[in-house]
């Protein structure tokens, strides 16, 4: 191959000013103007990286917007029964700073009031709906615990008048679910194998066999790899938040739980994963007991209480999801590799053109997250548990190297570093097994493609560009990132030595902006548009006894319907824009016909991944569409 040189790099970098690629390390939630909080983002996004907002991506996200906006005014004509409001709220719609293709806007926006809006109100007006509660007192349960009016789960599912109630509606307070979400849900890397027992979880014998039956124990358990805990320890660097709902400031609540799970004895690919414990805080103490999974001469009070245990366990679940495992692992983490490969890799190296679909519309999105989302008095701002600053800190933790550094972040890496890679101990856990496909065809892509431009570690060591790349990506005034590249010259730069680990970094680059970012976006519309399964925040202390909890107990926890409407529309939003497929680059886009061959084989083998799920999912005990190559666009654009 002719390899890149420095001159070529520099045609990144020499760009007219209003093309150029720079860093800008105020720009992350700017407004809050903290020192603490600087991250690595682009500091002018271009036009070119606009290209969402022209075509299909805008069909998608102007008629959910749409229909977002029917769903509450149905909802308020369900309250009210006041025809205005529908007219008001579903068609007073700003699409400022998000479109500029007009005729778009208005084919879509007519298709949408056609076939959404006026069938619903015609829907609507001829069911029987029954009314949740009169506006004027939706948050009058804010103040104190005491005031709130009464309102139970029915409630929260009459907020979606035009929105698709999700199934987990009717099954939140099953233990099945609890557990699936562990590992098959929006955040299912958390879980990870008990080695030993923990002083700080102090769970007896006596308790475990409570749940599991005699025949079990403890250390039987522990001894055949059967115990799996999930700890939110992290979460204590959250400081809890407030919001601002009319005239009261509401205090919320954030929670730091560990939760134990257990696989059933044997030797069947589908043994229970059950839910045995949760401790709701790090520090054990009488006043933060350990809960169990009821069993059959538990009272009222303690399955009440074992269900305020699991809310608590997916608020933290939620925090985590949404900070660390989303905002954090995926867009931020994208951030300086797609401003390095802009600045360093001309369209025409190999590594460049691979790599330039992948970041489509990343910078865009970024940008307007910073700008509408996780901005202050935004709507994660208000829905989330946590104080802005202190949850955004956290992000850029999860963005830099938490809970693994980038060298260790490879789907394998990590599952082995969790404990959960081995499928005799853990039969069900269908993230792992889905992921593993998709990054293991990812690899043998990417391996295809680079062996025809490299051929040693030697063509590799003399690619300027290459070199260049990670030296940005790792510079104090560059990308900023650690744990990444391997080897560190006399003066202090890191460098990529081998034509392995170039293979091993792009493959964890292409899986994190694909596959790792649909595992855990799409999964907000399944499981967290219906607030009581997977809450953002609670908003009551935890239940400090495992006796006498009521129901009431358990719906304070919850939050205010004007909060679980904001995150519906959030998550159903976020979770719902498919745009663009993994493995779709274009007919035209490599001109190599050596590179055309091998990507046949690529389509060929997500095809027969395709196939593989769909067959997986009618025998596992737990179904998981989420990681079929159909559903993972190629890059980070929602």
């Amino acid at each position: 191959m002719s390899l890149i040189r420095v001159s070529s790099v520099e045609q990144g970098r020499n760009l007219p000013s209003d093309q150029k690629y720079e860093y800008d390390y105020e720009r992350f939630v700017n407004s809050l103007m903290d020192p603490d909080l600087k991250y690595p983002m682009v500091s002018s996004v271009f036009k070119k990286d606009n290209s969402l907002t022209i075509g299909g991506w805008v069909e998608q996200v102007v008629t959910l917007l749409l229909r977002v906006r029917s769903n509450q005014s149905m909802y308020e004509l369900a309250i009210k029964q006041n025809m205005f409001s529908v007219f008001k709220l579903a068609f007073d719609i700003k699409f400022t700073n998000l479109v500029t293709n007009s005729k778009v806007i208005r084919r879509v926006y007519t298709f949408a009031v056609k076939h959404l809006i006026s069938e619903n109100v015609k829907t609507i007006q001829n069911k029987k709906i029954s009314t949740p509660v009169q506006k004027t007192k939706r948050d009058e349960r804010i103040p104190l615990i005491a005031l709130r009016s009464p309102i139970g789960l029915k409630n929260y599912k009459d907020l979606f008048q035009v929105l698709h109630l999700p199934i987990i509606a009717y099954q939140a307070q099953e233990d099945k679910a609890f557990a699936a979400q562990r590992i098959a849900g929006p955040n299912p890397l958390v879980i990870e194998r008990l080695y030993t027992l923990l002083d700080k979880f102090p769970v007896t014998d006596a308790q475990y066999k409570s749940v599991m039956g005699s025949n079990d124990s403890l250390q039987k358990a522990l001894a055949e790899s059967r115990l799996y805990i999930t700890d939110y320890q992290v979460l204590r660097e959250i400081a809890p938040g407030t919001v601002d709902i009319e005239d009261h400031t509401v205090q919320k609540y954030i929670y730091h739980p560990i939760a134990l799970f257990a696989v059933e004895p044997g030797d069947c690919p589908n043994r229970r994963f059950v839910p045995v414990a949760i401790q709701c805080y790090q520090d054990p103490s009488p006043e933060n007991p350990i809960f169990l999974a009821p069993s059959s001469s538990s009272s009222l009070g303690e399955r009440w209480a074992w269900q305020m245990a699991k809310l608590i366990v997916q608020i933290a679940d939620g925090n985590y999801h949404e900070f660390v495992s989303h905002l954090g692992g995926t867009h931020l983490r994208m951030e300086p590799i797609a401003i390095a490969t802009n600045r360093n890799l001309p369209v025409t190296h190999p590594l460049g053109t691979l790599l330039r679909p992948h970041f489509e519309g990343t910078l865009f999105i970024n940008d307007s997250a910073v700008k509408g989302l996780v901005n202050p008095g935004g709507t994660v701002d208000k829905v989330a548990a946590g104080t802005l600053k202190s949850s955004l800190l956290l992000s850029v933790k999860g963005a830099k190297d938490y809970p693994y550094p980038f060298n260790e972040s490879s789907l394998p890496k990590v599952l082995k570093a969790r404990g959960v890679d081995d499928s005799k101990c853990l039969p069900n856990y269908p993230y792992r097994d889905d992921g593993l496909l998709i990054w293991d065809a990812i690899l043998e892509w990417v391996s295809s493609y680079l062996s025809l431009f490299y051929t040693d570690d030697t063509s590799v060591q003399n690619d300027a560009a290459i070199q260049s790349w990670i030296q940005d990506l790792t510079a104090p005034n560059g990308g900023q990132m650690t744990g990444i590249g391997e080897k560190l010259t006399d003066d202090g730069l890191v460098r990529i030595q081998t034509l392995t680990y170039l293979i091993e970094a792009v493959t964890l680059i292409i899986f994190t902006a694909s596959a790792n970012h649909a595992a855990v976006n799409f999964p907000q519309a399944s499981f967290m548009t219906y607030m009581p399964n997977m809450p953002l925040a609670g908003y009551r202390e935890a239940p400090k006894t495992t006796v006498g909890i009521s129901e009431k107990d358990y719906l304070d926890l919850l939050p205010p319907l004007c909060q679980a409407e904001s995150q519906m529309n959030m998550t159903y939003l976020l979770g719902s824009v498919y745009y663009t497929r993994l493995g779709n680059y274009g007919d035209s886009y490599f001109s190599d016909n050596r590179v055309k061959d091998i990507l046949k084989v690529f389509h060929k083998q997500l095809l027969a991944i395709e196939l593989e799920i769909v067959a997986r999912n009618e025998s596992r005990s737990t179904e998981y569409n989420v990681l079929r190559p159909s559903k993972i666009p190629q890059s980070i654009n929602i």
